[in-house]
């Protein structure tokens, strides 16, 4: 009896051991979005590694520097579209942490857009500084009216489609946001669509 009480107080030492580390890497990287996110950069540059990478869709090759601050070749294009994530069912696995996001802004807004919730992994070092994060897209198609606005657009403004979406995906750097909005405006109001500020 005292073999079986040893081994079942064990087994939930381990548990409660492995739950602790886990909300503690989670933690961490909520701490480091929640630094980023009030422009405490030097806090949150802390929870970097010095040489921390970005990758999108596959962690291959060197990947892009990930930086503090948010700044990357999206960056205008989701301060002028107003994007807003919510990230839920965090959980860890190995050294990484792992989130689904649900995102929403004006130009999913405007293509009535609703995509599943996409994931980002955090790797995290034995110090507890992120290494590595990667932002992969769901597999599962949106819904959305972008074949419709595509279609329309080239009967309209075939040359505008072509800057728009160059080898037909969205560029988001330079005047980009801007001129989807122009066009999407145009678009919904051809197509007697209510609009969407």
């Amino acid at each position: 009896m005292q073999l079986r009480t040893t081994s079942n107080l064990c087994a939930v030492i381990i548990v409660f051991a492995t739950a602790c580390t886990s909300d503690r890497l989670i933690r961490r990287v909520q701490d480091f979005r929640a630094a980023n996110d009030r422009g405490d950069l030097v806090t949150a540059q802390s929870y970097l590694a010095p040489d921390a990478r970005q990758w999108f869709e596959s962690r291959s090759g060197e990947g892009e520097p990930y930086k503090v601050g948010g700044v990357s070749r999206w960056s205008h294009w989701d301060e002028y579209f107003h994007s807003r994530n919510s990230l839920t069912n965090w959980r860890v696995e190995g050294n990484a942490v792992i989130a689904d996001v649900e995102e929403t802004n004006d130009f999913m807004r405007m293509l009535d857009w609703h995509a599943k919730p996409y994931t980002m992994t955090w790797w995290l070092d034995d110090r507890s500084r992120i290494t590595g994060v990667l932002v992969k897209s769901n597999p599962e198609a949106p819904v959305s009216r972008l074949e419709e606005f595509k279609q329309w657009a080239r009967e309209h403004h075939p040359e505008e489609l072509a800057y728009l979406l160059p080898k037909n995906r969205i560029d988001p750097t330079g005047d980009r946001p801007e001129r989807w909005r122009a066009i999407l405006r145009e678009w919904r109001n051809a197509s007697g669509r209510p609009t969407v500020e």
